[in-house]
């Protein structure tokens, strides 16, 4: 079995605190996994192997000191030529790098490359996931193109819902950190499913009949917030009347969400870095430690590392946070995957507000999916809603949608405020005229509108 094989790390330090931290949550992930793992540098050597990776592939002398990925897990004595991680190394934006289906297309059946950010904003090594067979798939030259087989792709992981490439990608991460005891970093814009993909963590880890507790860091001031997390003494402050739990300890065994992390202030930074360190808390007022045992997931819409930098966030607690660091992407870069999330919001907001099932157009579906949504999914899923409820008929025409969603985002909240009254109107006045059977005297009434001006709004809305 490959797991009685001895994990390898060839490297056995690192100057770079973070990366540091990076390979040793890999180690610990990856360490009991029948998946092979690897961590190389920008050299290709192998920084970090698990015992699956190794197994089979070299003798135990030659993984004493360090080799070359292609030496390695490829069998080869010269560098395999271009390959296709190397683009993991040539910007900071790259998020990840597919390189082909079960090992297809790579000598050492390489399958994605993620690149890992040391401290200094620069990519230098990558986490790779090689094909989940246990010898390198390698393609006949001969083989065309178009001969090759397609992806698995998943629509769904738990909650999230994406079949783009970076939503694989990113389903890959999850399944990979949820193993793990280590904290979590969540980055991302508002609206892209932060807490989603926290809880997804949660229901996939073996923690997941444990309590899963939420904390919106940014809605607190920092001695409520202090409190609320560990708790407090009868009569520490005004108003503690009784001994309170904090939410640690309510979390026990499970996971405990900290949202808009960043918001907290460099006091409150300290006193988690403590419970971090150490896996205990002191409530306020006590002097007794509370051992906990909780998996921290956090989350901002901010950049820690340059906060880190301006010094407005801890250094130290950003190394402890981002051991394991997630990028959601942005709705504008996952496209592709607005027809899935439209028509699972519409099933949802039709049995929410009890109204028959309702369809889409296709034109309906390309205008959404050319939409800017600055709010990301978190938009146009309240969008989708809203055009539930007040548009009438079996299905959402792209009279009745479009005005809205297609809004760039320059022009502001009072645009979208202004076309979203105009729908609602537009609506009650169809509605209106259709139970007075057309008689636009009584429609009138009513809408307890003059009927000069409901002539007016007839021409406006083109009901004529």
């Amino acid at each position: 079995m490959a797991g009685s094989q001895p994990e390898v790390c060839v490297v056995p330090s690192f100057s770079d605190p973070i990366l540091a931290a990076r390979v040793e949550a890999i180690r610990q992930l990856a360490g009991g996994i029948s998946d092979r793992v690897a961590v190389m540098d920008r050299e290709f050597n192998v920084v970090y192997a698990n015992s699956a990776a190794w197994a089979g592939r070299v003798s135990d002398e030659s993984r004493s000191h360090p080799a070359k990925c292609y030496q390695a897990f490829a069998d080869r004595t010269d560098p395999c030529g271009t390959c296709p991680a190397t683009k993991v190394f040539q910007t900071t934006d790259v998020q990840s790098v597919s390189c082909g289906v079960e090992g297809d297309g790579t000598a050492c059946g390489m399958h994605q490359a993620f690149p890992l950010v040391a401290g200094d904003g620069q990519v230098s090594s990558m986490l790779v996931l090689f094909s989940s067979s246990s010898k390198p798939v390698i393609r006949p030259v001969f083989q065309e193109a178009d001969d090759r087989p397609s992806p698995m792709v998943r629509e769904h992981l738990g909650d999230l819902i994406g079949r783009s490439a970076a939503m694989q990608q990113l389903f890959d991460m999850i399944a990979l950190v949820a193993e793990s005891q280590a904290t979590v970093l969540i980055q991302g814009e508002s609206g892209t499913g932060k807490e989603l993909v926290a809880k997804t963590i949660h229901r996939l880890s073996d923690r997941r009949d444990k309590p899963f507790v939420v904390v919106d860091c940014g809605s607190l001031p920092e001695t409520l917030l202090e409190s609320e997390l560990f708790g407090h003494m009868k009569g520490s402050f005004t108003g503690a009347t009784a001994n309170k739990r904090g939410l640690f300890e309510d979390a026990d065994g499970g996971t405990i969400f900290l949202d808009e992390i960043a918001d907290t202030t460099p006091t409150f930074q300290a006193k988690l870095l403590r419970v971090l360190q150490e896996g205990e808390v002191k409530r306020v007022g006590g002097n007794q430690p509370v051992k906990v045992d909780v998996r921290v997931v956090s989350a901002t819409n901010k950049d820690l590392n340059e906060l880190v930098k301006v010094r407005a966030f801890r250094q130290d607690l950003y190394y402890r946070l981002a051991v394991l660091p997630l990028a959601l992407p942005p709705l504008r870069e996952r496209r592709e995957d607005i027809p899935l999330l439209v028509e699972q919001f519409i099933v949802v907001s039709c049995q929410r507000h009890r109204q028959p099932p309702r369809t889409v157009s296709s034109d309906v579906v390309q205008a959404l999916s050319e939409a800017a949504w600055p709010g990301n999914v978190r938009e146009l899923q309240h969008y989708i809603e809203r055009a539930v409820v007040t548009t009438t008929g079996p299905d959402l025409m792209c009279g009745d949608i479009v005005a809205l969603g297609a809004k760039a985002p320059e022009e502001g909240l009072r645009t979208v405020v202004r076309d979203a009254v105009s729908l609602t109107e537009r609506t009650r006045i169809v509605e209106a005229l259709r139970k007075t059977g057309g008689n636009r005297l009584r429609a009138a009434k009513l809408l307890k509108i003059s009927r000069a001006g409901l002539y007016n709004k007839l021409r406006e809305y083109g009901l004529q």
